[in-house]
């Protein structure tokens, strides 16, 4: 058979995909818009929690008598202070404000799962990720995240760092699991940062799609003797544990090798429930299939499973018919459903359209309505920290 035309076509899209992520590289350089974009004056970062003025005034004395160099700004004849969120976190460390990583010493693993298509899972990965680096209340935690991407879709790799979204390349997730590196291999090799600091991502490819078709044959060639359920656990996330705050793992929509290991991988399992029926059927059903999947798991010798599992809405607007949907949820989760939902806004997909996220986006760059913009950032911060005090609140009862 000929496959030229095939072949033709292939090439000349991978060819698009590279020059798309070049001109969108190239402008965001430009432009200035490839560093994220948050400052912070001095009087802002009184206004943060446990901060004065007269602390941020004493704390910043000492740390410029010492060395420290913060950045400024010139507006007109005037300069003042314009400090990014690291500068802010360096003097909640000066201050002596415990991190994250000082209460809990290993990171939290959240999976957020849904045998459903189109539920917003890689948006809510990878902008909760940047939410809980960047909101105000959690800055003085000073958290570091990590998203592992196993969608072969790429999604969450392609708005936290685009360049290593398209092509195949040679060390994304499922590749790590596979070749069961060292703790400092994945970090220098296999993990990559977003624009913004702290926050990174274990990178996915359309190929990884082709290892999960075949991962029982896989892990049996590479990795004889382990469970192959457990190899996420076992050969990439137990080895990071101690180098995140967070571990947020993303897979598609598949009732595959990747969803199980993600499962068996987390500590807390998180559902996403959009409202329109056709959507929220689908949900119900996978929400009623877990306990036999887990006791698959189970009966397939592995020894760890999420012990908490809560569900938010998403796509969620103030019609009728989604507070119907919500009550149903609420019935079906009780008290283990979040407050907070992501509410049904194009803002998302206009950020994707330039690889970024309703956080890392910077307003300048935005196409779209600003107001969109601010509605959707500011619900994605509510969520974060919504999840972050629900997670914590779990954490201090166990």
């Amino acid at each position: 058979m000929d496959l030229s035309n095939f072949l033709q076509t292939g090439s000349y899209a991978r060819q698009a995909l590279q020059q798309l992520s070049e001109n969108e590289a190239n402008h965001k350089i430009e432009f200035g818009f490839n560093e994220f974009h948050v400052r912070y004056n001095k009087a802002a970062v009184s206004r943060l929690s446990g901060f004065s003025r007269a602390i941020v005034d004493k704390a910043m004395d000492e740390m410029e008598s010492d060395g420290y160099v913060f950045n400024k700004k010139l507006t007109g004849t005037v300069e003042s202070y314009d400090l990014t969120i690291e500068q802010v976190v360096a003097i909640y460390e000066h201050r002596g404000v415990p991190k994250l990583s000082d209460i809990h010493q290993d990171a939290v693993v959240w999976f957020l799962a849904n045998l459903k298509g189109g539920v917003t899972k890689s948006v809510t990965a990878s902008t909760t990720a940047q939410a809980l680096r960047t909101h105000p209340q959690l800055l003085k935690y000073d958290q570091r995240i990590l998203v592992i991407d196993l969608d072969p879709q790429a999604s969450s790799t392609m708005m936290l760092n685009h360049r290593y979204s398209i092509g195949d390349q040679n060390y994304t997730s499922a590749q790590a699991i596979l070749q069961n590196p060292t703790r400092e291999e994945l970090l220098e090799d296999y993990i990559v940062e977003s624009k913004v600091k702290n926050v990174f991502v274990m990178p996915a490819s359309i190929a990884d799609g082709f290892i999960a078709s075949n991962w029982e044959a896989l892990c049996a060639e590479h990795l004889p003797g382990q469970n192959p359920n457990m190899v996420l656990k076992e050969n990439v996330i137990d080895k990071l544990k101690k180098d995140f705050s967070w571990i947020i793992i993303d897979t598609g929509p598949h009732l595959d090798a990747f969803l199980s290991n993600g499962i068996v991988a987390s500590d807390v399992l998180a559902t996403p429930l959009p409202p329109a029926q056709v959507d929220l059927h689908s949900t119900l059903q996978y929400i009623g299939r877990l306990p036999s999947i887990m006791e698959q798991l189970i009966d397939s010798g592995v020894t760890h499973l999420p012990e908490h599992h809560f569900a938010f809405m998403t796509k969620f607007s103030k019609s009728v018919q989604d507070k119907d949907a919500l009550s149903i949820a609420k019935a079906v989760f009780r008290e283990e459903m979040l407050d907070c939902s992501i509410p049904n806004s194009i803002a998302f997909q206009r950020c994707a359209e330039t690889f970024d996220t309703v956080i890392s986006v910077n307003p300048k760059e935005y196409a779209g309505d600003l107001k969109s913009l601010k509605v959707a950032k500011e619900a994605i911060e509510d969520f974060a920290l919504s999840v972050f005090q629900h997670v914590q609140l779990y954490l201090r009862a166990n």
